[in-house]
């Protein structure tokens, strides 16, 4: 009878631990988040907008018209969250 009970009790304790350690639920939420991260970022990348004025800025420098650009940029949510973006893919491409 103790032989039964200290193996019910080992079968039970080393499921429960199993059961812990296979837990999906905490371990993938940091991955989703990422996959739904690059996602919003690729699609503020897609802003045609965005693109040319960041051509722009690129193309002319500090000139009038590249001087413009980086204003129109940096003056709205949209350019910031574009450069946040462009920064954010530029990181992980390079490592």
């Amino acid at each position: 009878m103790k032989n039964v009970f200290a193996f019910a009790a080992a079968v039970t304790l080393s499921t429960s631990v199993l059961a812990g350690n296979i837990s999906l639920s905490n371990d993938m939420k940091p991955m989703h988040q990422q996959v739904n991260n690059e996602k919003i970022s690729e699609n503020i990348l897609k802003n045609n907008d965005m693109q040319r004025l960041h051509r722009e800025m690129k193309r002319y420098g500090l000139s009038e018209v590249g001087m413009e650009a980086r204003l129109k940029m940096i003056g709205s949510e949209k350019g910031r969250a574009y450069h946040r973006a462009l920064d954010e893919k530029e990181k992980n491409t390079a490592g």
